[in-house]
């Protein structure tokens, strides 16, 4: 990979509904698909130096400085995830922030998700993540809007993610993390609302997808897309 390769986007896990990683993915007409293919893979992560980074406390790296990640295998696992725009009565949008190498100090924010488990839809799936991962399950889950693809390295294994984003909504700010896994315990720095602005002003912080301020803005507009949009890296 070369360096407009996206920085790790996804939190990997163990399946809760099953005894390894679920690397599937679900088709329109809902049938399961499971499949590795070869490759060989690098990936680039950058820093979050944003003032607004919440939970543990994280070195400050400029934007400018990577880590080429090793550890790679040399087939790509093919996973399917959803993920939640959750936005608040005020317009900001939850994002978590996340490291995803234990020896590595940078990080990476994105939405909360995660993937599918056998059988799930991902409207199903982005329903889960909402209660287990942020304590939403009173929000609002709204239209497929955003589609996403990329490689990342986690713990030695190449991922060949393919994302589907939903708008959703709620009443309150509240995030409940207590239902995390050990690995989620482990990589998951903290959450935080962001406003447009805020993520448009910051040029020091990894966002995944990176352009995600340009994809919001006509959402807070009220303008939901026909048809799922795709936002790149």
């Amino acid at each position: 990979m070369n360096p407009m390769v996206s920085p790790p986007a996804s939190i990997i896990k163990p399946d809760s509904h099953s005894s390894g990683f679920n690397p599937s993915w679900t088709d329109r007409d809902g049938s399961p698909h499971h499949r590795e293919t070869s490759a060989s893979v690098k990936i680039l992560v950058s820093a979050c130096s944003s003032p607004g980074c919440t939970g543990r406390s994280v070195t400050r790296l400029p934007l400018n400085t990577f880590g080429i990640v090793p550890a790679m295998s040399e087939k790509v696992v093919d996973r399917a995830a959803a993920r939640i725009v959750l936005l608040d009565p005020d317009d900001r949008i939850l994002l978590q922030q996340i490291r995803p190498d234990e020896f590595d100090e940078r990080t990476v924010w994105l939405t909360p998700g995660g993937g599918l488990a056998p059988r799930e839809t991902y409207r199903q799936a982005a329903l889960r993540e909402l209660h287990e991962e942020v304590g939403q399950s009173t929000a609002s889950l709204g239209r497929w809007i955003w589609v996403r693809k990329h490689d990342f390295v986690f713990r030695g294994t190449t991922y060949r993610q393919r994302e589907r984003f939903f708008i959703a909504r709620t009443e309150s700010t509240a995030i409940d993390s207590s239902r995390h896994d050990s690995t989620e315990a482990e990589i998951v720095l903290g959450y935080r609302w962001w406003k447009l602005d805020e993520l448009a002003g910051d040029v020091n912080t990894v966002f995944a997808p990176r352009l995600i301020a340009k994809f919001l803005a006509p959402l807070i507009e009220g303008r939901i897309p026909d048809r799922p949009i795709n936002v790149g890296v």
